[in-house]
């Protein structure tokens, strides 16, 4: 499954004893998560925001805080033996950052954006009426609370096969360019020795304050390299350096070629000569 469909994970589907446990009531997120809960309540508690619980005291709801401390370590074990065991080449310092960028806060709320959490997750009223359901913090905490709900209701494995159906375009990324995964960090790295230090500039900013949405330019030597636009700064400035990468390699590229057919003219001369 992409990261960004609403559909079930491929590969991640669970044993289950027929229909959905939950009686219906979580039936169609069930469906997109690829997962039938034994018990409902993991799941219940795994969408239960703090501002829910604090409003709704008659109801002594457990919040999604303990849950979300499992799933972290729980995910993040999980994407670090399937690094390790994929990429046995790479050595640890690039392995460490892969599986930062595979468990940050953007990354993990795009998954559970793709997923539609938001739309399931239990607010209170001034959490729901400023933009909660969409709010970073709030989806990434929720997926890694549903991670621990799946652990917790059938084992690790279970989790294992769902965290990593739901990252699978994340971690297919990998293979394709890394750099995918952290922009910012390759075009660091591309630019060292050639030019002077990237510099994110925000250029625009509109929409109200819970729902606001950013436009950075990155600059080198003073030259605007990429823009990009993003719900965050930090989501904005990824997508300036991406861009900024396809510009700077374009633009490297060109001089490589321009010195090689240079090259190839002078020793022509000189074969003439």
């Amino acid at each position: 499954m992409a990261s960004t469909s609403s559909t079930a994970p491929s590969g991640a589907q669970f044993e289950n004893t027929g229909g959905s446990a939950s009686g219906g009531v979580w039936s169609e997120l069930e469906t997109r998560l690829g997962v039938r809960f034994l018990d409902p309540q993991f799941l219940r508690t795994a969408l239960t925001h703090p501002s829910y619980a604090n409003e709704h005291p008659e109801e002594s709801p457990e919040t999604n805080e303990r849950l979300e401390f499992l799933g972290d370590a729980v995910l993040g074990l999980i994407v670090a033996e399937t690094l390790y065991a994929r990429y046995p080449d790479v050595e640890e310092g690039r392995l460490t950052e892969w599986r930062a960028q595979l468990v940050c806060g953007p990354t993990l709320s795009k998954v559970a954006s793709g997923l539609d959490l938001g739309r399931e997750l239990m607010l209170g009223r001034g959490e729901e009426t400023t933009g909660g359901r969409k709010r970073e913090g709030n989806l990434e905490r929720a997926f890694e609370a549903v991670v621990g709900a799946v652990m917790l209701d059938q084992g690790l494995e279970a989790a294992r096969a769902f965290s990593l159906g739901a990252l699978a375009t994340e971690m297919a990324a990998l293979d394709d360019d890394s750099s995918t995964l952290n922009p910012k960090g390759a075009l660091q790295q591309l630019v060292q020795g050639r030019f002077g230090r990237p510099h994110y500039v925000t250029t625009h900013e509109e929409g109200p304050e819970h729902a606001r949405t950013f436009t950075i330019e990155v600059r080198l030597d003073g030259e605007a390299v990429g823009t990009g636009t993003g719900t965050s700064k930090q989501t904005a400035e990824k997508a300036a350096a991406r861009e900024a990468i396809a510009a700077i390699r374009a633009r490297l590229d060109a001089e490589q070629t321009a010195n090689n057919d240079s090259t190839d003219s002078n020793n022509t001369d000189r074969a003439g000569a």
